[in-house]
């Protein structure tokens, strides 16, 4: 298996573990770099008799020094899995559920309606200001500042998850 091969058949799989495991965008593309960067460096110096299982190695030490920079402690639990390509196939089933677009969708439809509309378009649909401006008739401070008091109170309903789920009982 050549590297480009490689890195087409497992760089998905790769981010989506480290994006399950760190709930965070930039984490796991930064992760998924280092992975991939680790693997290149020590192919261009050796040959590896089993690339995927080499590459699973290296996901692991780039997933454990993150957590050692992260959290300083705790991570025996992590260090003592054997075969840390089951644990990733395991940690990928649930990756449906954890999208963030996904469970987004539930705090979208608390917004007032001019704000989950400006939401839906400018990020979900990820249309530009002026195609926003131009879809609703609205001139740019419009859609701008309804866009930042919509983002600042998605931000209040993530933040505060107890508080939404009492919200969606009390309706």
């Amino acid at each position: 298996m050549d590297l480009e091969q490689l890195y087409d058949e497992y760089a998905d799989k790769v981010y989506k573990f480290f994006y399950i495991k760190s709930l965070n965008r930039h984490s796991a593309e930064d992760l998924t770099s280092q992975t991939f960067i680790a693997f290149m460096q020590t192919v261009s110096k050796t040959t590896i008799e089993n690339p995927v299982k080499y590459l699973y190695g290296i996901m692991r030490n780039v997933w454990l020094e993150y957590l050692r920079n992260k959290y300083k402690e705790g991570l025996a639990q992590i260090e003592d899995i054997e075969n840390f390509e089951d644990f990733v196939d395991q940690s990928l089933n649930g990756w449906d559920e954890v999208r963030p677009e996904k469970n987004m969708e539930k705090f979208v439809k608390l917004l007032p309606e001019k704000q989950r509309e400006i939401i839906t378009l400018r990020i979900i649909e990820d249309r530009s200001t002026k195609e926003v401006m131009s879809i609703l008739g609205k001139d740019a401070n419009y859609v701008k500042t309804t866009l930042f008091r919509a983002t600042k109170r998605l931000k209040e309903l993530v933040s505060e998850p107890y508080q939404f789920e009492r919200r969606e009982y009390e309706e």
